[in-house]
């Protein structure tokens, strides 16, 4: 029997720290503790699928929340399930002792129903939170847009070079690549450019 410890967080900029503290303090291998700096929407992780290649019948996997594993509330209930009774490893969610699968490998009543009935609220939890942040990042992009704050790349004005660059370019005495590569700008935005300028 092997101890696992799976440590995730959504971005690059966020700490999995703490998660790792956790898996030192429970004394897994560090050969057995998988970090991953992804999304949770799906289990299309490299290090996920690593440690799920690597996870024999017997061992135990650790999570610090149900949502480092994931937030796709269908998906979650059918890795979970997949994790144990494909794989045969228990899982053990550390901030939720009920959902400790050493725990009910042998109860087929109430207990096991609780545990199933836990782990459907929690994943539904996971899912509903996930689908609100979005919601409060369009409606922050929303709000700032009413403001006047414009999301994007800085858009490239339509200067001297390039009323210079154009007039060359349309009297044909230079390429369409060679124009974009003097104002700096790829084909789209060149293209775009030259539509807003010839409508003033």
């Amino acid at each position: 029997m092997r101890s696992f410890f799976y440590a995730r967080v959504s971005s690059k900029d966020q700490s999995v720290e703490r998660q790792v503290s956790t898996a030192k303090d429970l004394g897994i291998q560090d050969e057995y503790i998988f970090i991953e700096k992804a999304s949770g929407k799906d289990f299309k992780r490299p290090e996920y699928q690593l440690m799920k290649r690597i996870l024999r019948s017997g061992d135990i996997l650790y999570i610090k929340s149900l949502d480092r594993l994931g937030r796709n509330k269908q998906m979650l209930l059918d890795e979970w399930k997949d994790l144990i009774k494909n794989k045969e490893v228990d899982i053990i969610v550390l901030d939720m002792p009920l959902l400790n699968t050493t725990k009910y490998k042998n109860m087929k009543g109430i207990e096991g129903l609780m545990v199933d009935l836990i782990l459907q609220l929690l994943s539904y939890m996971a899912e509903d939170e996930r689908t609100r942040i979005k919601e409060r990042q369009k409606e922050g992009i929303s709000i700032a847009m009413k403001k006047g704050i414009k999301f994007g790349r800085k858009k490239i004005p339509i200067d001297e070079n390039f009323k210079a660059v154009y007039s060359k370019w349309k009297q044909g005495n230079i390429t369409a690549v060679k124009a974009m590569a003097l104002v700096d700008m790829k084909n789209n935005t060149f293209y775009r450019r030259v539509k807003e300028y010839e409508s003033i």
